[in-house]
């Protein structure tokens, strides 16, 4: 990961090379020759290298210092974005206007064009620390599930993750997000983890506000390795005093859904290896020789990488954060995005070995106040047979990509239609702990 870091900043410094080379072909009497822009390449990354841990150590402050570290941020990224589309247009269009000899009219081209560029780049990057960023939505989803029942079809399930409660997201807003997915009226609720992010002086106010849920069914909720950073004791602690959240910590309890039992499992995040694309897990193992075969489970995993290893323990759903979607994503093809840095499956449905999995795309942020074509999510979820959902979509294949939905028109499912749930409740038929 480090040296992701590295080649990053080289990259965003290349960038800005570019720009300056782009502006002096614009503006002046030519162009930066290459020992210019040799040394402005090492000067700027020189400069940026140094300024790295100070903005590392400051994203999460307050006032002058968190304002001056976001923007260098979010121009970091500008930048980076900028610079590999006006490297595109010198090749096309300074290329071609030096082949066809176009002269001036070939640099005035190239001139319009790398504006044009410059306004998209760094247009992109406003737009989505101002307006992406805020904007919510709600997918609803269908998830095959293996020994599922047609009565478990009328339960729908509110899957939210990453909400990184801190700086970036302060218990006013987190309130209005609380709001909606009450509104919602699901019949279970579940969080996959980063509930909070770093700071424990903020567990009090958001558990608090994370009390406020309510489903039928109740709410269930991991934790994830950000949790694990504010301090995992103090997460559970605050949200068993504050709410009526079952946190599962390697543990598993069989709910009735009209008569029709359902498993519902989760593991606890350790913190580390937190980049890993495909991980393993003793809990898991555990978990899975507890629970009877011919039960249908779903399962918590903050991380996506557990999935390969839940699907050949027999789980029949899992579901997933973590990856944020990357938080910015390509316009059409959404899953080339950061977080394939860290994980295989960066956001929507995925099937391995009869198992389904779903990651979200998050409902909070980190380190970045940004997000482009990548909103935040609700999940809305509905479990069907394999029979179903094959006679409505042909089901990807294993560990293909099925494209996020829309609130109104999903991708790849039929919308849930909006009837209510039932109206008993749910009482734990089994309950199972470490140890």
């Amino acid at each position: 990961m480090i040296r992701v870091l590295r080649v990053t900043v080289l990259l965003v410094s290349a960038g800005e090379v570019l720009v300056l080379h782009w502006a002096a072909l614009t503006f002046g009497s030519g162009g930066l020759s290459l020992a210019q822009a040799f040394l402005g390449i090492t000067l700027l990354a020189t400069f940026n290298f140094s300024v790295l841990p100070w903005v590392r150590s400051r994203i999460r402050a307050t006032g002058v210092t968190m304002v001056l570290s976001r923007t260098w941020l979010l121009g970091s990224v500008a930048a980076l974005l900028t610079g590999l589309l006006l490297a595109a247009v010198f090749v096309v269009v300074g290329g071609g206007a030096s082949i066809a000899d176009l002269g001036s009219s070939g640099r005035l081209a190239l001139g319009w064009s790398g504006g044009v560029t410059l306004a998209l780049g760094f247009g992109s990057v406003l737009w989505g620390a101002s307006v992406g960023s805020y904007r919510v939505r709600v997918d609803r989803v269908d998830l095959p599930a293996r020994s599922i029942s047609p009565r478990h079809g009328a339960l729908r399930i509110a899957h939210v993750t990453d909400l990184h409660i801190g700086p970036l997201l302060r218990p006013p807003r987190l309130r209005e997000f609380v709001d909606r997915i009450n509104r919602l009226e699901a019949g279970l609720v579940v969080i996959t983890g980063d509930l909070f992010d770093f700071d424990p002086e903020f567990v009090e106010a958001g558990c608090r506000e994370l009390g406020r849920l309510q489903a039928p069914h109740g709410v269930y909720a991991v934790l994830g390795n950000h949790d694990v950073y504010t301090g995992a004791d103090a997460v559970a602690d605050g949200i068993e005093r504050r709410t009526s959240i079952r946190l599962l910590r390697d543990e598993w309890e069989c709910i009735d859904i009209a008569g029709a039992p359902l498993v519902i499992a989760g593991i606890e995040d350790s913190g580390d290896g937190w980049t890993e694309r495909e991980s393993e897990s003793a809990a898991l193992e555990r978990l899975a020789s507890e629970i009877p075969e011919d039960l249908p489970s779903l399962l918590l995993a903050h991380r996506p990488s557990f999935f390969a290893h839940a699907a050949r323990l027999g789980f029949s759903v899992v579901l997933s954060g973590h990856t944020h979607g990357g938080q910015v994503a390509l316009p059409i093809a959404h899953h080339y995005n950061p977080s394939r840095l860290i994980a295989h499956q960066t956001r929507g449905i995925f099937r391995a070995r009869g198992s389904t999995l779903y990651v979200s795309r998050g409902l909070g942020m980190a380190g970045l106040p940004l997000r482009l074509n990548c909103p935040r999510e609700i999940a809305l979820l509905r479990l069907t047979s394999e029979a179903a959902w094959r006679a409505n979509a042909r089901p990807p294949a294993p560990w293909a990509r099925a494209d996020d939905t829309s609130p109104d028109r999903p991708a790849s499912r039929p919308a849930i239609d909006a009837a209510g749930e039932p109206s008993h409740r749910s009482a734990a038929s089994a309950v199972r702990r470490p140890g």
